[in-house]
């Protein structure tokens, strides 16, 4: 690639790397507000919902719930966000802004959604049937069967989302769409409320009538459906009028199928890991009381996504349109600069993120999930085995955030092959670890372990990718990126040990809840005192700059 500029322009890319620099970081501030807002909301329904329905119960709505989101990230990985991002910003430079060809693309992909739910609504039984295994028992299945049939038409609303959210922030638009998930949480939180309020905890998955169902599923769908809806009116106001249109031969879509293909590929084998996984950390009831399952991951993983969804996302989505820009213009140094900075900016606050996992887990776990389970008599522990879970999944939050980058430079650069070959390995690394847990360990760690295995496989995935990119951009300036990862490490590790020290002073495993929450509050404020005095004393100046933007947004 070459580096170009318009006919006339005067040469400034200090200026032009500047103003790019404030649009990011801008843009990664307005989503990180956003979805903090819409995670503390997520956070009440799932302390909610953790409360209300657990056990067996638990495990049941967690399969029959995670089944549209996994079904969705084949199509919005595999169609959406590869494509729409990059085809948008190359139609918005035509005469018309690409209107004609933006029409066809969202038409495409919404019948594409329609048919696929439609398919996914057929096949329910039998995929529940696979991933609850037959030794689950009858109630167990048959109600998770009945709850996945009001879950799955979610997969259309989603897409829906991530179409008209990719469209925004095509248009410079990432406000409404960063906001939208709240909705959806205001209305699963009034569904929980009422379900509270006419049933309280249900642990069993024997006893649940129609109506109980209903108002638990039809409002999680609901919600899900109210966040893609609400989009519309958004992009209306940014001047967006959509028109459906037919007939895709001759419109350029052709050249885009070889992306498609690899790309789908991609999601295909990472998504059959994750049916398989699902199977796996489904215990039956041979498997004793006491055994973590799908329920723990969900709520383990519930916390672990967290500073990813705020901190990694924001960047890397107000990152992806100034990404597939520099590709189409040529733009080399500019492409190698938004690389480096998904690398650096969100690490200073990911890296002190896993020290708290690891040092706060426990507490954390028992104050965002209150209905957790604690009977040592019987060997249930539920907030231990999510302090377990999240510590070892921590270890790989920053590989995790290294993956986003590289999918969203492949996409960007239309590479597919070298995002199906990545996810290949990451993948293959996952399986390995489903193997060595479904056959090598003991039922109580199946869960532990493939939660171990997925930080190798982003760890590896993470370390090929920064090979190959260091080559395709010519250099990386990965001796400055990897002092700063050690210095900010150091500083975490210290604000870790002291905040680990404070909360275990404050409580143990047997304590109330309130003593639980004061711990982590403690824990938690030590932790973060420490870790500024340490980037100040090692002059780590991407932490003010990371944390400026957002402090100048919040409200004191």
């Amino acid at each position: 690639m070459t580096e170009t500029r318009p006919e006339g322009a005067e040469a400034d890319p200090e200026g032009a790397a500047s103003r790019s620099g404030d649009d990011v970081a801008r843009n990664s501030a307005i989503m990180a507000i956003g979805t903090f807002g819409s995670r503390v909301l997520g956070f009440i329904r799932t302390a909610m919902l953790s409360g209300v329905v657990v056990l067996a119960a638990y495990n049941s709505f967690t399969i029959a719930n995670s089944l549209p989101t996994q079904l969705y990230v084949l199509i919005n990985g595999g169609l959406i966000s590869a494509l729409l991002i990059p085809q948008l910003t190359k139609a918005m430079m035509r005469k018309d802004g690409g209107q004609d060809f933006s029409d066809r693309l969202i038409t495409l992909c919404l019948l594409v959604l329609g048919g696929f739910t439609l398919l996914c609504l057929v096949a329910t039984p039998w995929i529940i049937d696979w991933l609850t295994k037959a030794d689950s028992g009858a109630d167990f299945v048959n109600l998770t069967t009945f709850m996945a049939y009001i879950c799955v038409p979610q997969l259309f609303f989603y897409g829906l989302y991530s179409v008209l959210g990719q469209v925004l922030n095509a248009r410079g638009n990432f406000l409404a769409y960063a906001w939208a998930p709240a909705w959806a949480n205001v209305i699963q939180i009034v569904g929980l409320a009422w379900f509270i309020w006419q049933w309280g905890k249900q642990g069993s998955v024997s006893g649940w009538t129609t109506e109980m169902v209903l108002v638990l599923g039809v409002s999680t769908t609901l919600g899900i459906a109210v966040q893609g809806l609400c989009l519309v009116w958004p992009l209306w106001r940014s001047g967006f009028r959509y028109r459906p249109r037919f007939g895709w031969r001759g419109y350029g879509f052709a050249e885009m199928s070889k992306m498609t293909g690899w790309t789908v590929a991609a999601l295909v084998i990472s998504q059959a890991y994750g049916f398989i996984s699902t199977a796996v950390m489904s215990p039956s009831d041979s498997m004793g009381k006491g055994v973590p399952g799908n329920g723990v991951m969900a709520w383990a993983y519930t916390i672990y996504i967290l500073p990813h969804s705020i901190i990694t996302t924001s960047v890397v989505s107000a990152l992806f349109p100034a990404m597939s820009r520099a590709h189409q213009e040529g733009d080399l140094a500019g492409m190698r600069r938004r690389v480096v900075s998904g690398m650096t900016s969100p690490a200073v606050l990911l890296i002190p993120a896993t020290a708290a996992f690891i040092a706060l887990g426990r507490p954390l776990a028992k104050t965002l999930f209150p209905g957790s389970a604690y009977i040592p008599s019987k060997g249930i522990d539920e907030a231990g085995d999510v302090a377990l879970v999240l510590a070892l999944m921590a270890f790989g939050l920053l590989p995790f955030g290294i993956t986003a980058i590289k999918q969203r430079y492949c996409f960007a650069r239309g590479d597919g092959w070298l995002n199906f070959w990545l996810v290949g390995v990451m993948t293959a690394v996952n399986l390995t670890a489903c193997a060595v847990a479904a056959w090598m360990v003991p039922a109580k760690y199946v869960v532990a372990t493939i939660a171990a295995g997925a930080t190798i496989a982003n760890i590896v995935s993470a370390a090929a990718f920064l090979v190959v990119a260091r080559r395709q951009l010519d250099g990386l300036g990965f001796a400055r990126v990897s002092r700063l990862w050690v210095r900010v490490t150091v500083a975490a590790v210290v604000a870790g040990v002291g905040g680990w020290a404070v909360a275990s002073l404050v409580s143990d495993p047997g304590s109330a809840y309130v003593v639980q929450a004061l711990s982590l509050a403690a824990g938690g404020a030590v932790m973060a005192v420490l870790y500024v005095a340490g980037a100040k004393v090692m002059r780590i100046t991407e932490v003010d700059e990371m944390l400026a933007p957002v402090r100048r947004r919040l409200p004191f």
